[in-house]
C-alpha cells in the first residue's frame, strides 16, 4: 500500500503560501489600506479630542465654572444614555462589540462602521467610556474591508479577517504612536500562532507601518492634537527597596 493514497496532496507549507501571488497582492493592498484607514483614524481621534474639552473644560468655563462641577458627569451620562439608546437598538452593528467579551472576534463589517462612529462619539466624550481603542480597530476594519467585495471574502475565508486585523492595527496605532505597539496588541487579540500567526503578522505591519507614517505627517501638518498616550514626564529610575520587594510578594500571593 503505498504511503500517500493517489489524489491526495500535502497542504501548502508557509513558505509557499507566503510567496504566493494571492498574498503578495493581500499585502499591497494591506499597504494601499494603511493610507485612507490612517488618515480616517486621524479625523476620527481629533474630533473625539476636541469634543472631550468642550464638554469637560469649555462649557463649564462658558457657565461660570472655573472647572467642572462635581455633579457634572451626572447630565453628561444622561444625555450619553439618551444618545446611545436608539444608535445601540435600531443601526447595524449595535454601535459595536460588547466591552465585556474583551477584544477579538470577527471584523466589523463596513455596514456596521456607521453606528461604532456614531456610538464612541456621543459616548466616549461625554464619560460612558474610557478609550477609543475599540472603535478604532473596528473603524479601521470596516474602512479595509471595503476594499474587497464580499464575493471574494466569501471565496476566500482568509482574506477577511487578515485584512480587518490590518486595517484595526493600522487605525490603533494612530493613539500608541508605534505600529509595533499596535501590531502586539493585535496579537493579542487574535489569539492565533504557529503559521497563521506568521502570515498575520506581516499584512498589520505593513498596514500600521504606512499608516504611522501618514498620521505623523498629517498631524505635523494641520497641527492638531489627537491625545495620544504619553506619559509627560519619566519618573527617575531608582533601586528597589525591601517595602518594594515585600509589596511585590503580596501582590504575588
Amino acid at each position: 500500500m503505498p504511503a500517500q493514497a493517489a489524489g491526495t496532496s500535502q497542504p501548502p507549507s508557509l513558505r509557499e503560501l507566503l510567496r504566493s501571488p494571492g498574498y503578495g497582492r493581500l499585502l499591497l493592498v494591506s499597504a494601499l489600506v494603511g493610507v485612507p484607514v490612517s488618515l480616517a483614524a486621524f479625523g476620527f481621534v481629533s474630533l473625539e479630542h476636541e469634543l472631550q474639552h468642550w464638554v469637560w473644560e469649555t462649557l463649564p468655563k462658558e457657565l461660570d465654572y472655573a472647572r467642572a462641577p462635581w455633579w457634572w458627569p451626572l447630565p453628561a451620562l444622561a444625555l450619553a444614555g439618551l444618545l446611545l439608546a436608539p444608535i445601540v437598538t435600531r443601526m447595524p452593528g449595535r454601535g459595536g462589540h460588547v466591552p465585556v467579551l474583551g477584544l477579538g472576534g470577527p471584523p466589523t463589517l463596513p455596514v456596521e462602521v456607521p453606528s461604532v462612529v456614531l456610538a464612541a462619539l456621543a459616548g466616549l466624550p461625554l464619560g460612558a467610556v474610557l478609550g477609543p481603542e475599540a472603535p478604532l480597530m473596528a473603524i479601521g476594519s470596516g474602512l479595509a474591508l471595503l476594499t474587497v467585495s464580499a464575493a471574494k471574502r466569501a471565496a476566500s475565508p482568509m482574506v477577511g479577517p487578515m485584512l480587518g486585523a490590518a486595517g484595526s492595527t493600522a487605525a490603533i496605532a494612530t493613539i500608541f504612536g508605534s505600529p509595533l505597539v499596535a501590531v502586539v496588541m493585535m496579537v493579542e487579540a487574535a489569539g492565533l500562532g504557529g503559521a497563521q500567526l506568521t502570515m498575520l503578522l506581516l499584512p498589520c505591519l505593513l498596514a500600521s507601518g504606512v499608516g504611522a507614517l501618514v498620521f505623523t505627517g498629517f498631524g505635523h501638518w494641520t497641527g492638531l492634537s489627537i491625545g495620544a498616550l504619553s506619559l509627560p514626564s519619566v519618573p527617575k529610575a531608582q533601586l528597589p527597596d525591601a517595602g518594594d520587594f515585600l509589596w511585590g510578594c503580596r501582590s504575588r500571593w
